[in-house]
């Protein structure tokens, strides 16, 4: 026996309940879409310098652009997908495309001086801090 409800005049099956959209999002698997690419760091400061580890997995060294502007440091990478023409993805979680982070230090970086290195997937960046310039203005 098929029930109907009755809502504003309209007849609602129990058919059309199930196949709500919403409501299929509700029980459905996890959406296939793909990660944002993003870039996690871990910053110390020490005395001299900062240390800035970045984890860059699957990225070459050749792939990783390092800016230094005074006290802001920009990294960026773009994240490659290996496309394989036989196969069929089923779920695609890894990140792609391109990836960028940008952070502010509180004192200015001497770039002349920075080291980058990249070792395992994690992007090790040595920032020395730049010597604090005094001026002394002459009063007219």
């Amino acid at each position: 026996m098929t029930a109907f409800i009755r809502t504003n005049g309209c007849a609602v099956t129990p058919r059309a309940i199930l196949n709500d959209p919403w409501l299929s999002q509700l029980f459905a698997d996890a959406p296939a879409r793909t990660a944002q690419a993003e870039i996690r760091l871990d910053v110390e400061e020490t005395p001299e310098s900062y240390l800035v580890r970045a984890d860059l997995p699957g990225v070459a060294k050749d792939q990783i652009q390092v800016e230094i502007n005074e006290d802001i440091v920009k990294i960026s990478v773009d994240y490659k997908r290996e496309a394989n023409a036989d196969a069929k993805s089923l779920r695609i979680e890894r990140a792609s495309g391109p990836a960028a982070r940008s952070i502010r230090l509180p004192l200015a970086v001497d770039a002349a001086k920075a080291e980058a290195k990249h070792v395992d997937g994690v992007l090790q960046l040595t920032l020395p801090k730049q010597a604090p310039v005094a001026k002394r203005l002459t009063i007219n």
